[in-house]
Order: C-alpha cells, then sequence, then structure tokens
C-alpha cells in the first residue's frame, strides 16, 4: 500500500459563495478547480490534487477581494456624491 499525502481540501464551500455573491467568472474557475481536487485524489494524482486546491483558493479569494474592492469604491463614490450634493 502506498502512503498517499492527506487530501487537500477541495474549498467548493468557497467557492459557491464567491460565484453566487462575489464575482461569477471567478467563481467558476474557483468550482471547476474544486471539482477537480477529488477527481485527481481518486486517480492517485496527489500532486495535481494539490495543485487544483491551491488554484480553487486563489480564484475564490480574488473573487472575493475584487468584489469587496469594487463594494468600497462604489461606497467612496456614492459618499463624494452625496457630499458634493450638500456642499453645493
Amino acid at each position: 500500500m502506498t502512503n498517499a499525502p492527506q487530501k487537500p481540501n477541495d474549498y467548493l464551500v468557497l467557492s459557491i459563495p464567491t460565484t453566487l455573491l462575489c464575482c461569477l467568472p471567478l467563481g467558476i474557475v474557483a468550482i471547476i478547480r474544486s471539482c477537480q481536487v477529488n477527481s485527481y485524489w481518486s486517480e492517485g494524482k496527489y500532486e495535481e490534487a494539490q495543485k487544483a486546491s491551491a488554484e480553487a483558493k486563489k480564484w475564490s479569494i480574488i473573487g472575493i477581494v475584487c468584489f469587496a474592492t469594487l463594494v468600497t469604491l462604489y461606497v467612496i463614490i456614492l459618499m463624494l456624491g452625496v457630499g458634493v450634493r450638500l456642499l453645493g
């Protein structure tokens, strides 16, 4: 029997909300990579499973950061608009 490393996290729980709530294109990439983790693992491709896990996490985080950045910029622009109306 081969000593298999510990199965990596597939980050599917992080990928789905990223897709639905944050950034659809990046979330889809994250879901695809998440699904690849289990298939690679079951095929015995442990290194590929680790890479797919890291990619799923990376794309989920990028999607969340992009969403947070856009929301922050929107709030700043909104506040500037309110400020200009109050002063003018």
